[in-house]
Formats: C-alpha cells, structure tokens, sequence
C-alpha cells in the first residue's frame, strides 16, 4: 500500500493569521482600507457625491452574501465588520476628496489686469524664464475696481534665468491674472490644488518692484541656509546637482542635463523618497545605536531628524509617504505588531491620502507607491525565483528582482504622464542607483557638516562634490534619447496591467497550471485592448487637436504621412511629450497660423524635436526664410500639402480638405475675417464660432458647453466611412 504525502507549510510563529492562510487572496484589513479610500477618491473625482450611490448599491449585496455564508455561521459577524469598514472608508475617501475640490473652486476667480502684492515663498529656475511662488497679500482686480480675498498663491513667470528675488521678498507688480480650475486638460490638477496654488502670471522683470521683508518659516531658512552653503563651496553645475538630490527641489539644474536623467530613467534621484529617507534612517539609526540609546530615546529623535529632512524637501509626496512609512516601520517593529510590508505600504498611503486626498492623483506620489508596491508585492517573488536557479548569486538576485518589479510597476504611469520610458533604465537603476545611493549617504554627511562647521565647507564638501562628478559622469556625457520606449498610452488598460502584476504575485494563492492559463488569458486581453486604444484602423483622415494653456497645435496624419499646425508658438516641453507620446519621427509638412514672425520663432522649437520635410507660409506674411535645413514654400491661394488641400486665411487661419472633409484652424480672428463654412471648426476662442458656420466645433481656450480642451483633454476627430468621430485621447 503507498501513501501520498501532501507538503504542508506550517505557520511561522511571526506570521499573522490574516496574512497566512490557503485562501485565493489572504484578507490584510490595512491594505483593502486604504484601498477602498482610495477608490472612493477616485468614484468622486468621475462620479462626484453621486459616488456614494454606489456604496448604497454594494450594500444591498451584504443580505445575499449573507444568506450564501448561512451554513457557516462563525464567518457572519466578521464579514459584516469588515464590509461595514470597507464601506465606512469609500465613503470617507470620496467627502474628504470633495471637500478639498469645493474648498479649491470656493476662491474667487479672476480674469485680467490685476494688482498684487505677495510674499515670495519658492522660486524655481530654468533656462526660459524664473517662477515664483506668491502667498498674496493683497489682490485688486483692476477692472471691477474691487480688492479679491483669496488665501491662496499666485504663480508668476519672469522671463530670464537669473532670479531677482528671494524668499521672503515683499513684491508688488500689475499683471493679466489666469485662474487656475481644479479640473483642467482632461486632468485633476493635482499640483495646484496640493501647492494651494490658484492663479497664474506671466510678469516682466522690469514691472515687478521689492517693497519689502519678511521672515520665513524654520523649513525655508534651512532650505535657503543649505543653498547657500552649496553654492559656496561647489561650482554652479556640482551645486544644483547636490542641491536637487538632497531637496528634490531641481529648478536649478540645467534643463539640458536634468532632461538626460530623464531619458536614461535615472531622475527620481531628485525626488525625495524611500532611498533618501531610508539611508538618512539608517544614518542616525547606526549612530543612536553605536551610542546605545535606548528605543524609547531613538524613535523620537530619529522621527524628529526624519520630519525636519521632509521639511526642508517641502513635504512634497514623495517625502511624506516614505517619511510616514519609516515611522510606520519603526513604531510596529518597536510594539511587535508583526504588520508585512505590504501593509506598512498601504498605512503610508492611506495616511498621506487621509492628509490631501488629491495626492492619489499626483504623478510624484504615483510613482512613489507604484515603485514601494511593486518591490513589495513582485520583488521578492522575483527575487526566491532567482535564487533556486544553481549557483545564482543571492545579492545579484535581490538587486534583479527589486530593479525590475519598479520597473514594471511604473512602466504604465511613466508612459502615460511623459509620453516615454527608457529603455536603458532598468541596467542603469541596477547599476547607476547603488553608487549614487553610496554618494547621496557622503553628500549628506559633508554638507550637514558643513551647515554646522561652515568656516570649514569648502574642505568638508570637497569629496562630496568629486565622487558626485564621477557618479554623474556617465549620465551626463551619454545621450539616452536614442533609447526611449514611445508611442503608445495605456489610460485604462493600466488597470489591467496591474491586476496583471498582481496575479502574477505570490498574494495570489492558485496553482501554477490556474496562474499560467490566467496570465496568458488576460495578456491576450491586455494586447486587444492597446490595439484597440492606441490604433485607428480604416480611418481616412486622423486629426489630434494637443492644448496646454498658451500652448496649441494640431496633428493631421494622412496617406501616411504627418502635418503639424501650431496656433502660435508651441511650448517645447508640452510638444516633445506630445510628439514622444504619439510616436513622431518625423513632421513631413509644418504650417504655422500667427504670421511671419511666429513662424520664425515656432520652427526652431520643432526642430529641436524631430525633422521637418518643408514649411508652408502664406506669400502675404513677407516671410524672410533664415533656415536652410529646412524648405520654405510661401503659397498664394489654394495648395497641396501631404495628399490634401489647404489655404491660409490670412494670418491667423488656415483651411483644410481632407478626404472629403474641411477644417478651419483658427488662432486670433478679428470680426473683420471671413471665414467658410466647414464640417469641423478648430479655433482658440469661441468668438472665432460667430464668423464660421460649421457642424463640429472645438475650442483650445476654456468655454461652457462646448467641446473644448481645458475640459475633455487633447481630442481625436477621426473620418471613417462617412462618419466623423470626436473623441478623447487616452
């Protein structure tokens, strides 16, 4: 007689039982809560407060599961807290969410010259211009001759690169003021509304005059404090570089080379997260333990050291969520409450959500969660796959298995927030991020000397900034542009994706065979739905309208070639996300709408991003062509551009046929212009709709109950068997 054995794994005595268990999805309380916070914050932003009908309708189901578990009766009561808690947060997380919305759209609104006086409290600067940061003291609107209340800041942009002012300075200049919406470009604008940020400015140097002092917080002292030293004692480039790694603060870096750590996928060194809170933890740890502090002695001081580094970094996401899972970890493991990481992660979150709901929509804090969540949940999974393979390093297995769960759990954020992701950052964080790591620990060390000893910073900052040059070396003389991964979007397929990863997890229990066949199953599905998304088959003509405030311009794809027509001069940074994101190797015909001069001014901004085969001006501009890489045909009437048909209208329109179908582009139309009728109307502002008979309209500037882009986000207008199609751009 033979006897099968079935292997059973036996609970460890520091196993919990929630986590441990044969169950397809062991129960962890902290992680569905903050999960269903989350998910209520997320219904309202789509749903608004009608998302709480929702959770009147899951309710409903509490009597059927019940009646289905009533052979089991020891299973009721549990089930009936845990559902009673789930829903508790959904509906926490989606008022909370709405009332940090209502308080935002609560200020006043303010359009046109107004007069400000404010205190500046951040300043940025890069190569085009310096942005302040303003908490207002004053406000008068200059046309309604009334002074506007508001207790939120202003954000201004002076042309130049060197900053005039700093923190603290009392300023005083007139402007034409935007108001920030909480919803805009198709997108929550998270970083406004967390920066308390309600209006913009575009300001002249000359036109902005200090009148005055004013102390600032602890936190921006030593921030100041810590610049200072920095920019003493190293040479601009080592400065801003030391500056941005120990702050997260990279406005004063060159555009140039913080754009290189992007494309090698090497810039979250610049945002302070997990690996700057974890080495300073482990910096101060090592020491109160070399001294023998006591554990009630070490928490407080290292939590204290741990919240003034947040402070000087401006508590952005980043800090907070992994200045909060550090504690998190240091006050379980002191109590012996035996959380898994998994929920230490998800407590973090759910603290920094429960602070300012609107951070689930900051790409920063994101990134954040997605890179701690996927090492936690993929990572070591990854890595006890590797190590059963013979003779496998153990170290090199942890390092492959924590580089490429991150990885792939920010692929789909990455590709979706900067339109690309590098091809070369997964054996760059493997190899790139522990040097760096070892650098930050000595910068870190040498300038917190050096703020103490600062008779002393050149001597205590010397190593510091020559280990930092050779780390950056490779970075900064390499072009990792050639290796970006572009193209596509995800937009909803991401949660595919990442129900994807987690099946794939050991937090699912199932059979190799059930995981196997799952997997291949909703890859399949995940391969469709991207086609589907991201290709536009059998269309005739493809238009993309792309807006980002000032910035505008369209994209027309047509016997397979691309036409790109920009309403003024486009916005480098918002073109090259749009060009990486749509995967544009090449502009085969650039028509510009504005004139000579922005057409001068606009072709320059385009090449710097891809080739143009040839520019298309009007013969009435005057045009002087000064690029000779590129021919200039200056039309009269109508012409054949990319196997259709356009003409300008004057200087600020332009008329289309294509496949049947015409379009009118127009930019800044007085009501002197003519313009024809067409099927599809593309204009900035709605004055434009009033000269113009047409069937479609979309609008570039915000207008009520039109298709617009500060509302839906970039657009596609599709022809396809007759019919035109206007839709959203994933």
């Amino acid at each position: 007689m033979s006897y099968r054995h079935r292997r059973v794994r036996h609970k460890l005595f520091n196993e919990h039982f929630l986590y441990y268990g044969n169950r397809v999805v062991n129960f962890r309380p902290i992680f569905f809560s903050a999960l269903s916070f989350g998910l209520g914050i997320f219904c309202c932003l789509w749903f608004g407060l009608k998302a709480l009908y929702v959770l009147c309708l899951s309710i409903a189901t509490i009597p059927a599961a019940l009646f289905a578990g009533r052979h089991d009766r020891s299973r009721i009561a549990p089930f009936l807290l845990a559902s009673v808690a789930l829903f508790s947060f959904f509906a926490l997380g989606c008022l909370s969410f709405a009332v940090r919305i209502a308080d935002f759209e609560r200020q006043p609104v303010s359009e046109g010259p107004c007069l400000v006086t404010g205190v500046v409290r951040e300043t940025a600067v890069s190569q085009k211009n310096v942005c302040y940061t303003l908490d207002v003291v004053m406000m008068f609107d200059e046309n309604d001759q009334s002074e506007i209340q508001t207790d939120y800041r202003i954000r201004i942009y002076v042309y130049g690169d060197e900053a005039a002012f700093s923190d603290g300075d009392v300023v005083t200049f007139s402007a034409e003021l935007t108001t920030i919406d909480a919803w805009s470009y198709g997108r929550v604008n998270a970083s406004a509304i967390l920066d308390r940020v309600r209006f913009r400015a575009f300001v002249a140097q000359e036109d902005m005059v200090k009148i005055g002092k004013e102390g600032t917080d602890i936190f921006a002292q030593a921030n100041s404090y810590l610049r200072e030293i920095l920019n003493s004692s190293m040479d601009k480039g080592n400065a801003s570089l030391a500056y941005a790694m120990l702050t997260g603060n990279s406005g004063f870096m060159d555009e140039d080379v913080l754009q290189n750590f992007r494309y090698g996928g090497v810039a979250h060194i610049f945002a302070v997260s997990g690996l700057h809170i974890g080495l300073v933890y482990a910096l101060f740890a090592f020491l109160l333990k070399k001294c023998r502090a006591p554990v009630f002695v070490r928490l407080p001081l290292i939590s204290a050291v741990l919240i003034f580094f947040a402070g000087i970094c401006g508590f952005s996401p980043s800090s907070v969520r992994a200045l909060i899972m550090c504690i998190v970890v240091m006050l379980t493991n002191a109590a012996g409450t035996g959380l898994d990481r998994l929920s230490s992660v998800s407590l973090a979150s759910f603290v920094v959500l429960a602070v300012n709901p609107v951070y689930l929509f900051s790409v920063g804090f994101q990134l954040s969660v997605a890179a701690a969540a996927g090492i936690i949940v993929l990572g070591g999974h990854l890595t006890r796959l590797l190590s059963r393979i013979p003779h496998f390093p153990r170290k090199l297995a942890s390092a492959l298995g924590t580089a490429f769960s991150a990885q792939v759990c920010t692929f789909p954020i990455l590709i979706d927030s900067f339109g690309y992701v590098s091809a070369f950052s997964f054996v760059l964080n493997l190899f790139f991020i522990p040097v760096i790591s070892a650098v930050f620990a000595l910068l870190f060390v040498g300038t917190l000397l050096a703020c103490l000893f600062s008779f002393a910073a050149d001597w205590l900052l010397f190593l510091p900034q020559y280990f930092l040059s050779a780390a950056v070396l490779p970075i900064m003389a390499l072009d990792f542009k050639v290796g970006l991964i572009c193209g596509f979007s995800f937009g909803t397929c991401a949660a595919l994706w990442y129900f994807i990863v987690w099946f794939l997890s050991d937090k699912i229990n199932l059979k190799v065979w059930a995981k196997a066949t799952g997997f291949v199953l909703l890859s399949a599905v995940l391969v469709f739905c991207m086609l589907a998304g991201n290709l536009s088959w059998g269309s005739e003509v493809l238009l993309t309208v792309h807006g980002y405030y000032e910035s505008g311009f369209v994209l027309l794809r047509h016997s397979d070639r691309t036409a790109l027509i920009s309403f003024g001069v486009p916005d480098a940074s918002h073109l090259e996300q749009v060009v990486l994101k749509e995967g544009i190797s090449r502009i085969d015909a650039f028509l510009p709408t504005g004139g000579a001069q922005v057409a001068s001014s606009a072709l320059p901004v385009l090449l710097q991003l891809c080739p143009v085969g040839a520019m298309y001006v009007s013969a009435d501009w005057d045009y002087v062509n000064s690029f000779r890489t590129v021919p200039v045909y200056e039309k009269n009437g109508v012409f054949e551009v990319c196997g259709g048909y356009a003409d300008f209208l004057g200087e600020q329109a332009l008329y289309l046929y294509f496949s049947d179908t015409s379009f009118v582009l127009a930019n800044d139309t007085s009501e002197e212009t003519s313009l024809p009728e067409c099927d599809v109307l593309i204009a900035r502002s709605r004055q434009s709709s009033l000269l113009c008979v047409s069937n479609e309209q979309i609008f570039l500037e915000r207008t009520e109950g039109k298709l617009c882009l500060p509302v839906y986000g970039d657009l596609q207008i599709c022809r396809k068997n007759d019919i035109i199609s206007v839709k959203e751009v994933a």
